[in-house]
């Protein structure tokens, strides 16, 4: 049972740090809380099935399905996304990206219907481990998780790209000053919290159902934890996503996995009031 614990828990807890890394990325460089971050993780799992079951090879399905919610991730941020921003009142970006999420659900329901859908499996191997078996998407959904998430960390840490990315976070006048193209970064910074989604979007989709209104659970985890870990903070988002993912296979285990959102919710709330700025206390990545 503790064997079970701990490593559903890692396996959850990878995938949420992969989708919460994205959403804290465009709030802590653009400072923009991205409602539609949940709708990438949707958008990207029905291409890949919709290419896949087109008799399109698996690799070529994903790539073709991350670059086409990359693209849609700098288009909503070059166009509508920074023209909002510039009217000076976030609330327009909020009701933007929501209402945009929203009807891309009724999109996708509109063009596949309300069924359930899901694709095979990328890595069908079973493996055993502390005497538990594993199944092989799962554990092929961890493994991506961590390498994209320990990938994206070097990016933006070692690269001179990551270095604009982390300047505009921390001053974006002075950025400006020394020649960073901000609306540039901005950009890229939600193509990639785009692709961060997707991935986690596609690889899900063996083991959770592919559905119309699967971004929005998403949406509610993800803001959960970059809540709890501090807005805009990426170690703070990495280490919520660990203690969420292992707290929601604590309630699975002892209670119900229906009252797992509640929780998330309820954790959330004390946070809020006790400590709104979260573990890392701070809003810069």
């Amino acid at each position: 049972m503790f064997a079970n614990f701990l490593i559903n828990g890692a396996i959850n807890s990878s995938i949420y740090a992969l989708i919460a890394l994205g959403f804290s990325l465009t709030f802590g460089v653009a400072g923009i809380v991205n409602l539609y971050h949940g709708a990438y993780y949707m958008v990207a799992a029905y291409l890949v099935y919709f290419f896949i079951t087109s008799g399109i090879p698996s690799f070529i399905s994903v790539v073709l399905s991350l670059l086409i919610v990359m693209v849609l991730g700098a288009f909503l941020m070059k166009y509508p996304i920074l023209y909002l921003q510039k009217k000076g009142e976030s609330i327009y970006i909020l009701i933007f990206t929501l209402g945009s999420a929203y009807f891309t659900q009724y999109l996708f329901k509109l063009l596949f219907g309300a069924s359930y859908y899901s694709i095979p499996s990328f890595y069908d191997k079973s493996t055993k481990i502390l005497g538990e078996v594993i199944p092989g998407s799962r554990l092929f959904a961890f493994i991506v998780s961590v390498i994209t998430i320990i990938l994206v960390l070097l990016f933006i840490n070692k690269t001179k790209f990551g270095k604009q990315i982390l300047a505009t976070s921390q001053d974006k006048y002075a950025a400006e000053l020394v020649g960073v193209n901000t609306s540039m970064i901005f950009v890229v910074t939600m193509s990639l919290a785009a692709l961060l989604s997707g991935i986690a979007g596609i690889v899900i989709s063996p083991f959770l159902s592919i559905s119309p209104n699967m971004w929005l659970t998403t949406l509610l985890k993800a803001f959960s934890i970059v809540i709890l870990g501090g807005l805009g903070s990426i170690p703070g988002s990495i280490i919520a996503a660990f203690f969420m993912g292992y707290l929601e296979s604590f309630v699975s285990l002892v209670w119900t996995s229906s009252m797992t959102e509640v929780v998330f919710l309820v954790i959330v709330f004390i946070f809020l009031i006790f400590r709104p700025t979260g573990i890392m206390g701070k809003k810069t990545i």
